[in-house]
């Protein structure tokens, strides 16, 4: 397929438009010039900048076209630059001239230019003959956002940010009101951005063509001494990030749009909050604590201090009584480091972190259906799917960019089913809510099991050629009581029939979990029953469908690829396995490594209050806040011959320790996170370190020296060294290099010639052989067999978009402006039988302890059911969560926790 472009012949691509085909041949982005368009955006041609001439025949009568809607076709002629167009051109400037400030045309010294002022450079500045405009030029800046602002005397009425708030971020915040001059942007109802619904999101900035919308940081405009290239620190999606430094300081963040995982679209967090990373409350010396009180020391002393009493606790009472917790905010590097101190230079097991606590059942449950307990699809095949199942998942909230593709999918009337004991945005959205009782994901899956095996809609041919034991499953579920199912969920059976017959009908459906399917009593358990829908629907190994975790924090898949746990070492080997023992010690150069599986954090905690263990090493984790059943934490941590923190800020953790050490922030080190679908990203330096702070990295390395160990790669932490180490260890990541990575990095497995794995299970080809089904019957939580007699209702936690768990960063920036509070949520219902109103605060109480929380009304929690986000430390909301988790391994059970409240008067 060709078409000519000024008389020469080159060939099209399908589905091109003219304004993508001439930027592509021409390989220059201004070679037709816009102002209405945005390459993330569907084309809307009101500007008529990006216009052409088009003819049928060479010499032959034109025709002018829009190039950003108008498609390629063959054999047409393009003229893009003829006096024609470029009179039309000047004509379009100069009228929206007419409104525009004239001290806005030329840039200052100060600033880069805007892409209208790029615009007017490149089509040159007309005569303006037309009557200035009274509109715009008179409209007050709104500075109501802690971070957005708006001058709107400067709008074109190009309708980019109109169309970002919709068509990037899944929201309508943003409208056009009035005709002809007073045509202008409102923001809701015709409010200020503050009181508006914004999420903050920025996608509406970072399109505007002019300064009608900026960020407090002028980040579009700003002259930067070096732009570097990032991965976010926040949450699993991973957006790339490009950081603007301007003499040694971070000055502003804009999402690239060449990111293959954000697409140029990040959330308030990943672009606006990184004031954290010098705030005056970062801990920039190493610190010992003697007589009550904290010291400052120097590095040497901190390690030999730390070394002197591990060397100690270990001859006197064996490795076995040190542990370690690792951190899924830390780079993959430094987590494999933490891991390898705990295992070979203190010979111990006992290596735990977050990423236990929070997805441990994806990683089992995936792991005994399929053999691997990873995300088996990409986010991209979102654009592939027919239909979506999201089960115990907020992530609008929790995964803002993810989130915001899904919302898109659900406005746009993609089959949707949402399995969540809240009424949340996107259930709002849902053409399915199955709203059930907190802790009975069992029972709901095997009713849809249920009814889609009875319906006969049961892949046959997947299930004969590659699954096992599926017959043993169909005999379970056949033969389930609907009613009494019915009855324990709180859900209709005729509509979890409906959603069940929707799932498996879809020709293709994607699923995606989170913390409201893992952090339960059975948590394991419902992930392999979810593998089992995937299985007995056929989806699975093939476009838009697969089991996709939500990961929560932005290393948690990392970390627990790098063995942060203690039955498991690096790429998930067993290490009770003498072969894989063998296997470590020889890729480490030890005689030998630790032959008995360690203890998880609960363990190490019941075992420190027993006497038995004595010394821990937290990494990047504040246990105390965000670990349950704080005051039974605490109790441990006093137990505790030797407790070491490496921390950015004073936590509840570090406060409690004998030794505090200052450790960089991810705009202070390179290394590598990996996102929730498999991909491993570069976490590039950015600025130097505050103070006298050392990457996680770094102090790992020291003492692993201290210890004894001498690692191989050196006593200086080189990530890219690191890189290498790890791509030897871990099997799936043979052909891992640093700059193999590049710029959008890659998804594991990675073979040897660094080719990457986009789509597992391909074909039926499970790494355990066959994909095996279970059968699990529903079993409440002890949680609410033993207490909720005595306290009757159940509390369910989840994540706030503005926060990032206990919030150790996001409240040291302006997003603690935008949300500074952590509320229960109650339904009226209940709160008027208690004579509790809006605004009110009540103490939350359980087996455990109590909290003072104010209150919200609110109609998306049930009955019997209250909600809260834990954020924030004044009101430390594990003091009342419990000790129950996962069976099998240990997650806490965060979704059910029996209380009851009272109104505070």
């Amino acid at each position: 397929m060709k078409a000519y472009i000024n008389n020469i012949a080159y060939e099209f691509k399908a589905g091109e438009t003219i304004l993508e085909f001439v930027r592509r041949i021409e390989k220059n982005n201004n070679a037709i010039p816009t102002m209405c368009q945005d390459n993330r955006l569907e084309n809307f041609g009101s500007c008529r900048v990006c216009s052409v001439e088009v003819a049928r025949e060479k010499d032959g009568p034109t025709k002018v076209m829009a190039s950003c809607h108008t498609p390629a076709s063959e054999g047409i002629y393009i003229y893009h630059h003829t006096e024609k167009i470029k009179r039309l051109r000047k004509n379009i400037v100069e009228l929206v001239l007419t409104d525009y400030p004239a001290d806005k045309i030329f840039p200052t010294k100060e600033k880069k230019a805007t892409p209208f002022q790029e615009t007017i450079a490149q089509i040159g500045i007309p005569n303006v003959r037309y009557p200035k405009g009274e509109n715009h030029l008179n409209i007050e800046t709104d500075n109501s956002h802690p971070y957005i602002k708006s001058d709107l005397s400067q709008c074109i009425n190009c309708f980019r940010c109109v169309r970002a708030c919709e068509e990037i971020q899944g929201e309508l915040v943003l409208g056009m009101s009035g005709r002809g001059f007073a045509t202008n942007i409102i923001k809701g109802f015709d409010t200020s951005f503050n009181l508006s619904a914004c999420v903050s999101c920025g996608a509406c900035v970072q399109t505007c063509p002019t300064e009608a919308l900026t960020d407090k940081f002028e980040t579009k405009t700003l002259i930067a001494d070096k732009t570097i290239r990032t991965t976010c620190t926040y949450c699993g999606v991973g957006c790339q990030l490009d950081v603007s430094v301007i003499d040694g300081e971070i000055k502003g963040i804009e999402a690239p749009e060449t990111a293959e995982v954000n697409e140029g679209h990040t959330c308030l967090k990943g672009r606006f909050a990184f004031q954290f990373y010098n705030h005056p409350d970062r801990l920039k010396e190493p610190l010992i604590k003697r007589n009550g009180k904290f010291e400052e020391v120097s590095w040497n002393e901190a390690y030999d201090f730390i070394a002197s009493k591990l060397t100690s606790i270990k001859n006197k009472y064996g490795a076995d009584a040190i542990g370690g917790i690792s951190s899924s905010r830390a780079t993959n590097e430094e987590n494999y480091l933490m891991q390898k101190m705990i295992r070979v230079a203190i010979g111990t097991n006992n290596i735990d972190g977050c990423a236990r606590v929070c997805h441990a059942p994806t990683a089992y449950g995936m792991q005994q259906a399929f053999g691997t307990g990873a995300a088996t699809n990409s986010i991209e095949d979102l654009k592939q799917t027919d239909a979506i199942f999201l089960f115990g998942a907020n992530p609008t909230e929790a995964h803002p960019v993810t989130g915001a593709k899904i919302k898109q999918l659900f406005m746009k009337g993609v089959t949707s089913i949402v399995v969540d004991p809240v009424k949340t945005k996107l259930a709002k959205l849902a053409t399915y809510h199955l709203q059930l009782r907190p802790g009975t994901n069992v029972a709901i899956l095997n009713m849809m099991a249920h009814y889609i095996v009875k319906d006969n809609l049961v892949n046959d041919t997947f299930i004969t050629k590659y699954t096992e034991f599926y017959n043993d499953f169909k005999s379970h579920v056949i033969d389930l009581d609907m009613n009494e199912l019915e009855k324990l969920t709180g859900v209709s059976k005729e509509l979890v029939k409906k959603a069940a017959i929707a799932y498996a009908s879809a020709k293709r459906a994607m699923e995606f979990h989170g913390l409201g399917v893992t952090e339960h009593y059975q948590g394991s358990k419902t992930v392999m029953l979810l593998s089992n829908l995937a299985m007995m629907t056929g989806n699975i190994g093939k476009k838009g469908v697969g089991l996709n975790p939500l990961r929560g924090q932005n290393n948690v898949q990392g970390a627990a690829d790098m063995g942060v746990q203690p039955h498991q070492g690096a790429g998930y080997m067993d290490v009770n396995n003498s072969e894989i023992q063998q296997y470590y010690a020889k890729k480490y150069g030890v005689a030998k490594m630790p032959e008995r599986e360690g203890l998880k954090i609960p363990e190490m905690i019941n075992a420190t209050i027993q006497g038995n263990f004595k010394a821990l090493w937290i990494m990047g984790e504040d246990t105390l806040m965000t670990d349950p059943n704080s005051n039974h934490i605490r109790k441990a941590f006093e137990k505790l011959d030797i407790l070491i923190v490496q921390e950015l800020f004073m936590s509840a953790t570090a406060e409690m320790a004998d030794v505090v050490l200052p450790a960089a922030s991810y705009f202070e080190k390179n290394g590598t996170f990996t996102n929730g679908e498999r991909r491993v990203q570069r976490v590039n330096k950015v600025v130097d370190s505050i103070g006298n702070c050392k990457s996680d990295g770094q102090i790992i390395i020291d003492m692993m020296y201290k210890l004894g160990y001498k690692q191989p790669t050196g006593q200086r932490y080189d990530a890219t060294k690191i890189v290498e180490e790890i791509a030897d260890v871990i099997p799936f990541m043979k052909g891992l290099t640093w700059e193999g990575l590049g710029k959008n990095g890659l998804q594991w497995p990675i073979k040897e010639d660094g080719t990457d794995t986009k789509m597992l299970h391909i074909n039926g080809a499970f790494k355990k052989g066959k994909g095996t089904f279970y059968h699990f019957d529903f079993e409440e939580t002890p949680e609410l067999v033993e207490h909720r007699k005595k306290y009757p209702f159940i509390l369910t936690t989840a994540r706030q978009l503005e926060h990032y768990n206990s919030g150790t960063m996001t409240r040291r920036t302006d997003n603690q402006q935008i949300s500074s509070n952590d509320y229960l949520e109650i339904n009226p219902l209940d709160a008027g039988k208690k004579d509790i109103s809006e605004g009110d605060a009540v103490r939350i109480f359980s087996d455990r302890g109590s909290v003072n929380i104010p209150v919200k009304l609110n109609y998306t929690v049930k009955p019997g059911i209250v909600r809260t986000t834990f954020h924030q430390p004044e009101i430390f909301i594990n003091l009342i969560t419990g000790d129950i988790g996962d069976k099998e391994t240990l997650t806490p059970e965060y979704k059910v926790v029996a209380v009851d409240f009272e109104k505070i008067v």
